[in-house]
């Protein structure tokens, strides 16, 4: 149909309200200056700080001219590393504290050692010390759409730190282009970092690593995206080594969720949704696909969502009384590292048999990522 007089007035403007809407999320998206890699340069450690050791294995292409930083690029074969941060003494839960200008570990987060990697040497030291109550156990961190790679490396570090985990934390960085408007680029990268995940995961399952993932908002997609290409490899042994998957915010839309898990070989403990229905960055996400639903914005008191749960194996959190970080309420799972042993008073109302739960805020924080799930289903 051409475009003329007949066209309802209200039609004509609808155009002019999406371009509103996406103008209010990327103002709230970007309001704050984004750290850059010389964040990244290595210090000297501080007594009082708090160390973290992150794994990290990631596509991104290296950027020669600044030491252990990472472009946008999409890399041909994977790089391994470990990078050794130092939290702050004066660190608050979910906060990440950026310098100002060069790292300080006496008031800022900051590196303070970093180690190139062979593929072996990432999936040993990703096991553990033989003998240890954590041996063969590890959080993968898949981050999302809009990141780079020091505040991927950051924000793990933070919840590694927050959340008092002893198990090894890995960073899978897939080569997002850490720009509001990156994000049909970042789509496409997501896609390109399938294989690469499930090669890593595959390389974890051969030395017996049995991992829990949390994935954010669209690293979400690239996470069960990449299990859906292992179990049609027949790699079904690699998916069933997966000890849990957390999806946070998942920015995938609810009927391709449906069917990417019609093809994925089950996990033995349920998939985590942690949801809120009034996040912004998965409104804005909706209008963009034309998407009915997301998976991060269910809403748990719809009887759709609880059906949803019983037949796709899912327990679905709802998140939305946690505090967001920067008004978008898409980063409340960052907030979920902290103050593990309140989780029994942190959530109520838990429907047996519907796998519908809801969080309470507690102080901001609730939960430690990586045992987010499993501590919720052993209640």
């Amino acid at each position: 149909m051409s475009i003329g007089s007949s066209c309802h007035p209200s039609q004509e403007f609808r155009p002019l309200r999406l371009t509103f809407l996406i103008l209010i999320a990327i103002a709230a998206l970007s309001s704050c200056a984004r750290p850059g890699p010389e964040n990244l340069m290595v210090v000297a450690s501080v007594h009082q700080a708090t160390r973290v050791a992150i794994l990290v294995a990631t596509d991104r292409v290296p950027d020669d001219s600044k030491s252990g930083a990472f472009t946008a690029g999409r890399g041909d074969r994977l790089r391994y590393s470990e990078v050794t941060l130092s939290i702050p003494p004066t660190h608050r839960p979910s906060k990440i504290e950026w310098p100002v200008s060069k790292p300080d570990p006496r008031t800022s987060f900051a590196v303070i050692g970093r180690r190139d990697l062979t593929a072996g040497e990432f999936a040993t030291l990703a096991r553990g010390t033989a003998g240890s109550p954590v041996y063969g156990r590890a959080g993968i961190f898949v981050h999302g759409y809009n990141y780079s790679h020091q505040e991927a490396l950051f924000r793990l570090a933070q919840m590694t730190a927050d959340s008092k985990v002893q198990e090894r934390a890995i960073l899978f960085d897939w080569p997002s282009q850490a720009e509001v408007t990156g994000y049909v680029a970042d789509k496409d990268s997501a896609a390109f970092a399938r294989d690469d995940f499930a090669q890593v995961l595959s390389d974890l399952s051969a030395v017996g690593v049995r991992p829990t993932i949390m994935a954010h908002s669209m690293g979400a997609w690239l996470a069960v995206e990449s299990m859906r290409q292992l179990s049609l490899m027949g790699k079904r042994h690699v998916v069933r080594s997966i000890d849990q998957l957390v999806l946070a915010a998942p920015d995938i839309d609810i009927d391709l969720l449906r069917k990417q898990l019609s093809v994925t070989d089950r996990l033995s403990k349920p998939i985590v949704v942690l949801a809120s229905k009034d996040d912004v960055a998965l409104a804005l996400s909706k209008r963009l696909a034309g998407s009915a639903a997301t998976a991060g914005s269910l809403d748990i008191d719809d009887p759709r969502t609880r059906e949803l749960a019983i037949e796709e194996n899912l327990d679905i959190v709802d998140i939305s009384k946690i505090p967001s970080l920067n008004g978008t309420n898409h980063d409340r799972f960052a907030s979920l590292a902290a103050v593990y042993p309140q989780l029994r008073q942190g959530f109520s109302n838990r429907v047996a048999g519907t796998g519908a739960i809801v969080l309470n805020g507690v102080g901001g924080a609730i939960s430690a990522p990586f045992r987010l799930g499993g501590a919720i289903l052993a209640q």
